[in-house]
């Protein structure tokens, strides 16, 4: 899902604004096609990858990112 363990998130959402820049400078696309196509690419896709390449889960991430403390 969209969590701090999904590696496609970042790569995602930078693609997503490239693309709906893109989209506003270089075409007559409206409003909604364009945020259609922000919410698909940084939205849905980084959750595809993340399940098809078997990327953590939201549980996973939280465990894997809580340290423990040394012991004295």
């Amino acid at each position: 899902m969209l969590s701090p363990g999904n590696p496609y998130v970042l790569p995602s959402t930078l693609v997503a604004a490239g693309a709906y820049l893109g989209a506003t400078l270089l075409t007559d696309a409206s409003i909604l096609v364009r945020i259609g196509i922000l919410v698909v690419l940084a939205g849905i896709v980084p959750v595809v990858l993340n399940r098809i390449f078997g990327g953590s889960s939201a549980d996973t991430a939280t465990e894997e990112s809580v340290e423990e403390p040394p012991e004295a």
